[in-house]
């Protein structure tokens, strides 16, 4: 069982096949980051009965999507954001393959990462979890729905991926055996 906090959301990935790292603040992260500027990170990196691997970016706008910062990322339809959570994706599996090689923290954990991420016949799953202020339901699924549509162009290099973008109120199934809160 593990227990995080990101952006005032609570991950509790519950079940026993769970193995999850937060690796934006993780060791291996740090070695590149220090060095290459800059160089970005997914928050948690988790693998799901030893076999799904699993990418997970939180962006939680709630309180500040009106904020000028805010609305300069979310304008024309997510492109700059789906673009940072696409590159943070591509680091983050830059520094994993890096991680098998070179690291002296949790090597089983990256070098079993490395060996979904070549298993072809395993789709590796991409999660934005993304919350903003409401705004009508159907408003906010077309939103939902065209920055997915926009992350999957942007990560098509990312063969044989899931890509998934929700908020609290659609986690159900999800993550498997995780909860979400409001923290």
């Amino acid at each position: 069982m593990s227990k995080y906090q990101e952006s005032n959301l609570n991950f509790d990935f519950k079940g026993a096949g769970w193995t999850v790292v937060k690796y934006d603040e993780h060791v291996a992260h740090g070695k590149i980051s220090n060095v290459v500027k800059p160089t970005k990170a997914v928050d948690f990196l988790g693998i799901y009965n030893d076999k799904k691997l699993y990418f997970v970016e939180v962006k939680n706008y709630r309180g500040h999507t009106s904020d000028p910062e805010t609305k300069e990322v979310l304008k024309a339809g997510g492109e700059e954001l789906m673009r940072r959570i696409a590159v943070k994706v591509r680091d983050t599996i830059a520094g994993a393959t890096n991680a098998a090689r070179f690291s002296t923290n949790e090597k089983d954990f990256f070098t079993r990462i490395n060996e979904i991420l070549l298993n072809d016949a395993e789709k590796v799953v991409v999660i934005a979890w993304i919350e903003f202020d409401e705004m009508n339901e159907n408003e906010r699924k077309t939103k939902m729905s065209v920055w997915q549509q926009k992350l999957k162009h942007k990560l098509s290099w990312l063969h044989a991926a899931k890509i998934s973008i929700n908020s609290v109120d659609t986690a159900n199934g999800i993550l498997p055996e995780t909860d979400i809160t409001f923290a």
